[in-house]
């Protein structure tokens, strides 16, 4: 019952005007507990036992009693519009499950839950500008502190941190050639993280900022991932040669060919890096169908056949291009008579995996969703782009554009894209960067006579936590 007791005092501390606090304890249920608290010993007693689902109470009730500022919120910038559009949708998706396709409302309420979370932008709104970046500072000094746990697994070869995802357990798999473990519970906000460190803050102490920057780095290479690895890299690159000065771009560039050729040394990280290039290369290059590969040897054609195995299904069925299968979620009756063969194993149910996946997010969207559904997210992501793009002079904007990119880019090698904790960390950072334009003296956005009274900010410099 402590989790039931912790989702009433943030309720009452929102309601009372105390953001801060409100929002830490928020975020602390959307990333399950910020990965550190167990979660069993918060929800002793309670009716369900994911953190997630205290998340979206506090969320309904700060909307009905916010619900003013929810609409003001949608009509104050496309971006906003397209995402009530997108839920619109969504619950529209929903009504055809439940009437046409006969699912349960259970199952529906299960998929549907998950997307509510981008209309977080409602409960954000109302809270001043300068209690929205200390609070995002907090949470990248928790994030540094999740990444030296992380680091000390890789010591102890046990996990310390808990899951990203609520109700599940932290994953890991062995490198057998170098005896090494790899585990699947990196910090969930590790990505705005580093872009924060990288090109948004600096600390006090040069020594402390050039140490902060050194583990969120070693956690980004420790896990072996090599497109988030890529991802990273890429799009670090890209904003250097883009959009900083002569001077700063030729520091950061030797720093990323610093790192490069430090982490090119290492024969694991080289071995894994080599490994997706082969797979990558023989996917398109060997002339061989999906249905002949051996997808134990070759990731990329795995994750290419769970795609399009997907869409065969949803284009063959009546009403697919617009709802795809409708919202179904994997442990219900309906999901036992889809007969899909390429997905991965789930020991419980001794069967492969129908729709659940933590490979591709696209193939879960298109399922789900259907084309006009994918269209409509996909949308609803470039308005994020291009909301921070616009406002590239005000703080935050490079987290946030850089933190959407990168996830993009590894959407085709996991499913944070559809994550709960991303969905409301992006959403979050939309609104500091929106109403950091307000107050800015770059005024890239003008303010309307109608708008709802917003408490300016006095500046938009961060104190430092070190």
């Amino acid at each position: 019952m402590l989790g039931i007791g912790l989702l009433l005092l943030a309720i009452g501390l929102y309601l009372t005007h105390s953001y801060f606090y409100a929002l830490l304890l928020f975020f602390g249920f959307v990333t399950n507990g910020y990965q550190l608290i167990p979660p069993a010993l918060l929800m002793a007693g309670a009716p369900t036992d994911k953190l997630t689902d205290l998340a979206l109470v506090f969320l309904l009730v700060a909307l009905v009693s916010r619900s003013r500022m929810l609409w003001w919120s949608i009509r104050r910038d496309q971006l906003f519009r397209w995402i009530g559009i997108f839920i619109g949708f969504i619950a529209l998706d929903g009504l055809y499950s439940i009437w046409s396709e006969g699912y349960e409302l259970g199952g529906v309420l299960r998929v549907f839950r998950v997307n509510l979370f981008l209309l977080s932008f409602g409960v954000f709104f109302i809270v001043p500008t300068p209690v929205l970046m200390r609070l995002f500072h907090t949470i990248a000094v928790i994030t540094v502190i999740q990444s030296v746990i992380f680091l000390c697994q890789l010591v102890i070869g046990q996990a310390l941190l808990n899951s990203t995802m609520a109700g599940s357990e932290v994953a890991t798999t062995t490198v057998e050639k170098f005896a090494f473990t790899r585990f699947y519970n990196t910090p969930v906000f590790l990505t705005p993280t580093v872009f924060y460190y990288l090109f948004q803050f600096r600390c006090r102490s040069r020594a402390i900022h050039w140490g902060v920057l050194s583990i969120l780095l070693v956690t980004v290479i420790a896990p072996l991932h090599r497109n988030y690895i890529f991802g990273i890299v890429v799009m670090s690159s890209l904003y250097v040669l883009f959009q900083q000065t002569r001077s700063q771009r030729a520091f950061y560039i030797s720093l990323l060919v610093v790192i490069g050729y430090g982490v090119s040394t290492v024969d694991m990280i080289s071995s894994r890096i080599n490994e997706g290039l082969t797979d990558f290369n023989k996917t398109f290059t060997t002339g061989q169908s999906l249905a002949t590969t051996d997808y134990g040897e070759n990731t990329f054609a795995f994750r290419m056949a769970h795609l399009f195995e997907r869409i065969n299904y949803i284009t063959a069925k009546p009403g697919g291009y617009v709802f795809g299968i409708g919202l179904l979620s994997e442990n219900t009756r309906q999901a036992e008579q889809l007969s899909f063969e390429v997905g991965a194993f789930d020991e419980r149910t001794g069967r492969i995996s129908q729709i659940n996946t933590g490979d591709i997010a696209w193939s879960l969207l298109i399922l789900q969703l259907g084309f006009v559904g994918t269209i409509l997210f996909i949308i609803v992501l470039i308005q994020f782009i291009r909301l921070f793009y616009r406002h590239r002079l005000v703080p935050f904007s490079v987290v946030g554009l850089l933190t959407v990119s990168v996830t993009f880019l590894i959407s085709f090698a996991g499913t944070e894209l559809l994550m709960i904790p991303f969905r409301t960390l992006i959403v979050f950072l939309a609104v500091i960067v929106t109403k950091a334009a307000y107050n800015s003296p770059i005024r890239t956005i003008q303010q309307r006579s109608d708008s709802p009274d917003l408490t300016q900010a006095q500046s938009l410099e961060i104190e430092p936590a070190w």
